[in-house]
């Protein structure tokens, strides 16, 4: 019996040494067509580059590339994975990419995490520096930030800062600590949700849970953005399945959101706020109901601008 599985053994040894060989070519050969001059950097091993090098000095990467920075200077080259990347630690260079050169450096890599959770890159945040940023900019600047609309929520900022002051206040006398960082996490997320959705909703503490799970999840690295041509590790991974599953739980309380505010202006009520004003869906519906930002918008637009809002705001 054992005579008749070594042929199979020996096949799909030969299999993954030959996956090996051409993996270690396709390295070489897109090594050889790198036509720009690369920046200094440290030894790199096969497959993984750079990576080992991330887990040293305790599992701190911060400190591995402040240290990396004293030996290379101020650009230092990493290959992570298939992934080329530069790492810049000095104000000069910083400001250089950050400002002189902002233009060039503006777009984000694609990953998994923000084609699923941004919905295809449909928020301002990951979406790709074009047209469509430039227009999702100008409708932030104009609509959803301007002077009058961040007035108009002063009511909601104050009633749930005195929320907050109250809860720590109330604190029960036998508790020695008190979880800011808690409650200032549900302060925000409360802020959020009565700017974006005008008030109170019936599932507003489980989509900020449902949100903080996403981004915890979208967070950090994962072999799937460091080996983007290998589509297989999705499925090995199982981060693809976990974000699909908290995305579409995230959706489905959007997309009741809009809907509820989409009924109530065709009802003639252009603001479902407390107060009768605008709250940001209001301002989104109105804006993709006029076009007059010269680009269609649609639900995802929508939901996508609403998640990036509370991402920013929370985490």
């Amino acid at each position: 019996m054992e005579t008749q599985q070594l042929p199979l053994i020996f096949f799909i040894s030969l299999l993954l040494f030959l996956y090996f060989i051409f993996y270690l070519f396709q390295i070489w050969k897109k090594s050889k067509t790198l036509t720009k001059k690369l920046p200094p950097g440290p030894w790199k091993l096969p497959i993984i580059g750079n990576l080992h090098q991330l887990a040293s000095h305790g599992g701190l990467p911060h400190h591995t590339l402040r240290t990396l920075s004293q030996k290379y200077g101020p650009l230092t080259h990493l290959q992570l994975g298939e992934i080329s990347a530069i790492v810049v630690s000095s104000p000069e260079m910083a400001k250089e990419i950050m400002k002189t050169q902002d233009v060039r450096f503006a777009t984000r890599p694609q990953s998994m995490t923000g084609s699923i959770i941004f919905y295809n890159y449909s928020d301002i945040a990951l979406c790709p520096y074009g047209d469509y940023w430039r227009n999702m900019r100008k409708i932030c600047v104009l609509e959803l930030l301007s002077a009058k609309m961040v007035k108009s929520f002063n009511s909601i900022r104050q009633e749930e800062m005195s929320s907050l002051v109250s809860s720590i206040i109330n604190s029960t006398p036998d508790e020695s600590l008190v979880n800011l960082s808690n409650k200032i996490f549900w302060f925000t997320g409360s802020v959020t949700c009565r700017s974006a959705f005008g008030k109170v909703v019936h599932d507003q503490d489980k989509l900020i849970m449902l949100v903080k799970e996403a981004v915890s999840l979208s967070s950090g690295f994962d072999l799937t953005d460091l080996f983007p041509s290998h589509k297989w590790l999705h499925g090995i991974s199982g981060m693809k399945s976990r974000l699909l599953k908290a995305h579409e739980k995230v959706d489905v309380i959007l997309e009741k959101l809009i809907n509820e505010h989409c009924e109530n202006r065709a009802n003639g009520n252009k603001g479902n706020g407390e107060s009768g004003a605008e709250d940001l869906i209001d301002v989104l519906l109105r804006v993709m109901e006029s076009g007059e930002f010269g680009m269609p918008i649609t639900n995802q637009n929508i939901k996508a601008v609403i998640f990036v809002s509370f991402s920013a705001y929370n985490f």
